[in-house]
């Protein structure tokens, strides 16, 4: 902590104090559940950012065994998606980077998944520990302007990502043209998928 974010007790006034006091028991309980949903809703986005990043490693080191896995490499190397180094952050380490400074909702980490499955299926690109990441945040970053309320401007998710804010967008676009624009989702497919990854979590 700087110098300049000291504790000042002046700050505080006799009346912050009494209004402490004069709240009503219904006040506080309501205060109360409030703060256990939140608690709530963070043990389960946990348990499913567990449940993506388990899915993807296993992706990954199933694409690993492939045995033209290096000609995939050097194919894929010129892409945007492809870092020339493997970053040194875990994918459950990334997402939780993510979602502390962004707050998705569930149903974004969700869709995110969906969209990097269907993209592969699409493009025929191979996930590798050398793209991973930026195919990762591309599709969140998506799924987060398509399915939040509110969103914040590319400087501000550049800085979580790592890369400059016209990579990003470069990113963004290079995502939805590999997606052909449609990044829809079905009830059914999500369904689907959810489930899948709850039941991952107890694997």
């Amino acid at each position: 902590m700087s110098n300049n974010s000291s504790f000042n007790s002046e700050d505080l006034d006799d009346n912050s104090v009494e209004e402490e006091d004069t709240k009503s028991q219904t006040d506080k309980d309501k205060e109360k559940a409030k703060d256990n949903i939140q608690e709530n809703n963070d043990i389960k986005n946990i348990n499913l950012i567990n449940s993506i990043s388990k899915t993807l490693n296993t992706i990954l080191e199933q694409n690993k065994k492939l045995k033209n896995y290096k000609e995939i490499l050097k194919k894929q190397i010129s892409m945007y998606f492809s870092a020339n180094t493997i970053p040194n952050i875990s994918i459950k380490d990334y997402l939780i980077r993510i979602q502390n400074y962004c707050e998705m909702e569930r149903g974004t980490l969700i869709l995110s998944l969906i969209l990097i499955d269907k993209m592969c299926r699409k493009s025929g690109i191979v996930l590798t520990h050398y793209n991973i990441h930026r195919i990762l945040f591309s599709s969140v970053l998506v799924s987060i302007k398509y399915n939040e309320d509110s969103y914040f401007d590319n400087n501000f998710y550049s800085q979580i990502a790592g890369v400059k804010p016209d990579e990003l967008k470069l990113l963004e676009y290079t995502f939805l043209e590999y997606n052909d624009f449609n990044i829809y989702v079905e009830d059914i497919e999500y369904e689907q998928y959810e489930k899948y990854l709850n039941l991952t979590v107890f694997d």
